[in-house]
């Protein structure tokens, strides 16, 4: 198959960024009956190939594929805008002009988050997930992402990105200069998380779907970062989950699924999640962050045309 097929349709991309609510703004879009989903949420097929994220195929791999990845029943509506979210797309360098030649018919979402509490988010999810060991501290946690700051190193795993991937600014460049801005919608977790029902329906805008889908909608948070009471029973679940994915993301059932654990989750996180510790930050640390990102917000306000809704993370 050539790539015309794919060409033919409209595509919406939750591009960005990572630890901003986009899983929950995933779900929200997918119950609406304009839209179509992919099969997995991050299928992650315009990341570039060496990026450290696993895929089961890449752009390399031909377009074909990624209308393979839409190949449940309601997507092969051509009136339905087929929808994505990987939220590393901000990240990979490659990836605009992959996405640009590919999908001309396609606008992205990107949601921001205040770098710090972004950072912190990071740093629990990943002790959460066994990527660091469970007795690093927040302040040696930035500590060595400090020392080994490098835009270039594409390489590293996210988790030990997300203090230069707080700045929004040098990825969202390249977007703004490939797309123009008429075809990004940027906006704020902190807008997302307290008021969702606005900023959906300013996407729906954006996106030319109906608004009114969610006047009396019911938003839920999904994946949040969370303190585990029992090890052994949370590495369980995330392993039934993740064999679950591998098994059915090609087949129909997925997204019926995908449906039974949104139902799961909730009760979950009920049985083997407590209050999460507080994390201290040092003042040095402090001191570090706000240098780190001085110039971020201003960079940012002025490639946006609009403020930032961030207040002062001290």
């Amino acid at each position: 198959m050539n790539s015309s097929r794919v060409k033919q349709h409209s595509y919406l991309i939750i591009g960005g960024t990572t630890k901003a609510a986009t899983t929950s703004l995933f779900y929200y879009l997918a119950d609406h009956p304009e839209v179509c989903t992919s099969n997995l949420k991050e299928i992650r097929f315009f990341l570039d190939q060496d990026y450290p994220e696993a895929s089961n195929y890449r752009y390399e791999d031909g377009l074909e594929k990624y209308d393979d990845i839409f190949c449940s029943a309601q997507c092969y509506h051509v009136e339905k805008i087929r929808m994505e979210a990987t939220p590393d797309y901000l990240y990979s360098s490659g990836t605009p002009l992959k996405i640009k030649e590919s999908i001309p018919n396609v606008k992205l979402i990107f949601i921001l988050r205040e770098p710090v509490s972004r950072l912190i988010s990071w740093y629990k999810f990943a002790k959460q997930k066994e990527y660091l060991p469970q007795d690093i501290s927040f302040d040696n946690y930035v500590d060595k992402q400090l020392i080994n700051d490098n835009f270039d190193h594409e390489n590293t795993y996210t988790y030990m990105r997300s203090l230069e991937q707080g700045r929004y600014s040098v990825y969202l460049k390249p977007y703004f200069e490939l797309f123009g801005s008429d075809r990004i919608y940027v906006n704020f977790y902190e807008e997302l998380s307290p008021n969702p029902k606005s900023v959906l329906e300013k996407i729906c805008g954006f996106a030319e779907i109906d608004p009114t889908f969610y006047g009396d909608y019911l938003f839920k948070v999904y994946n949040p970062s969370k303190a585990v009471k029992n090890w052994w029973f949370h590495r369980n679940y995330e392993q039934f989950l993740k064999s679950m994915r591998q098994y059915t993301q090609n087949k129909p059932i997925h997204k019926v699924l995908r449906k039974i654990r949104r139902a799961l989750d909730p009760i979950y996180l009920r049985l083997n999640v407590q209050p999460q510790e507080k994390v201290s930050i040092s003042p040095a640390i402090k001191n570090a962050l706000t240098k780190y990102y001085k110039q971020e917000v201003t960079a940012l306000e002025e490639l946006l045309g609009r403020s930032v809704p961030w207040e002062s993370w001290n």
